[in-house]
């Protein structure tokens, strides 16, 4: 009996460790994945860093994201740069895979080749945005099942009435953030505005969608432009989009590192 309420009392101490998502942000977790999924996109984006004191650096890429599994919820993007000159030709590559970590690629067109972003370097900020690879991976996909969502109430944002759900990484699951506060619209299930703790539980920096609106003539909405805002530096980036083309069709052999080293 006693070795019986050790084991029961080690299953509990288990399922509290791993912690559990609650139905109703589960819910609004999978209409959230449901709202962004996509068979391919292309587009230009263009970002501004702002430094605290006020310097600003301007570049300008080429986006090309498609699915490999839309069951999965799992994609491929790459981004290429296109201006200033300095900078033209340099790409990324990510690429997700069900049940496996995402692969990470940098090509550098003065060496002409692809180095490998290992795991322990997804916490690098991106080109010196406020982004990091980290980040990259998540703005193509919510990888559910490796947090435990806890739902946080209605809390709006501006004009928007928005759920809010707190994010926190599962044992094993590698991640620069202790936790995530999220805001999803309400009407379009668009991240709104994401809160980025570090492993302090201190704020870090905070991510705003904005100037959200279909694409085109499509049911499928957007955000237009978006700022991150890094509350312990002082520094920001802000994003603009535009042409953005939705499943209107894309070479799939963008997507490999032979296509960053021989475009």
């Amino acid at each position: 009996m006693k070795n019986t309420l050790l084991t029961i009392m080690g299953c509990l101490l288990c399922l509290n460790l791993m912690g559990q998502t609650s139905p109703e942000a589960l819910s609004i977790m999978e209409k959230y994945q449901q709202a962004t999924a996509i068979e391919n996109l292309t587009g230009k984006l263009t970002y501004t860093n702002i430094s605290k004191t006020g310097r600003t650096q301007t570049r300008t890429l080429q986006q090309y994201i498609k699915s490999n599994d839309l069951k999965e919820n799992k994609y491929s993007l790459v981004l290429e740069f296109v201006s200033p000159a300095d900078v033209a030709g340099t790409a990324t590559l990510t690429i997700q895979q069900a049940g496996k970590p995402d692969e990470q690629w940098l090509y550098l067109p003065a060496v002409r080749s692809s180095k490998r972003i290992s795991p322990s370097k997804k916490s690098d900020r991106f080109m010196g945005t406020e982004m990091t690879y980290e980040d990259l991976s998540n703005y193509l996909s919510e990888n559910i099942q490796d947090f435990q969502y806890t739902f946080l109430g209605e809390e709006s944002q501006g004009n928007q009435k928005a759920f809010k759900i707190e994010a926190i990484p599962l044992n094993g699951t590698l991640s620069q953030y202790e936790k995530r506060h999220l805001w999803i619209d309400q009407k379009t299930y668009l991240m709104l505005r994401t809160d980025f703790y570090d492993q302090k539980g201190n704020l870090l920096k905070t991510y705003y969608a904005q100037d959200i609106q279909p694409v085109g003539n499509s049911s499928i909405f957007r955000a237009h432009k978006i700022k991150l805002e890094n509350v312990q530096t002082g520094n920001k980036t802000e994003v603009l989009y535009e042409g953005f083309a939705i499943n209107e069709g894309i070479n799939p052999s963008i997507f490999t590192k032979t296509y960053l080293e021989t475009k």
